[in-house]
């Protein structure tokens, strides 16, 4: 059974809002979503002790996981994009003829009031 277009929609904003990853390296680990937001950083004692500068290295972890959230987020953007139904709704609206209003069904604005439309009961 073919999951419905509202199901997938729903999945990926959900991607879009939540999709996070978490690494792990040499006592340092980070959990980034998509977007960048960062949900965690711990330090272990194991990677001050290693006398080292940590700022470029927290900094790859964290780019690294954004990327790797991102990338799920663009695999469920692809398989909406790649969904037939999802063409024929952008087909349908670019093929929708360019035509004007009557001049009986264009608003007409209250000159008392030029910030709403004229009342269809009073004049």
């Amino acid at each position: 059974m073919t999951e419905s277009l509202s199901t997938r929609m729903d999945r990926l904003a959900e991607a879009v809002t939540n999709s996070h990853v978490s690494l792990k390296y040499e006592g340092i680990a980070v959990d980034v979503r998509a977007n960048g937001h960062i949900l965690a950083l711990d330090i272990e004692d194991e990677a001050i002790a290693q006398d080292r500068r940590l700022g470029p290295l927290i900094a790859r972890l964290i780019n690294e996981a954004r990327d790797r959230a991102q990338a799920q987020v663009e695999d469920l953007v692809a398989e909406v994009h790649a969904d037939p139904r999802v063409t024929t709704i952008v087909e349908q609206l670019s093929d929708t003829p360019a035509h004007t209003l009557s001049p009986a069904t264009q608003e007409q604005w209250d000159e008392d009031y030029p910030h709403r439309p004229k009342s269809l009961f009073f004049d």
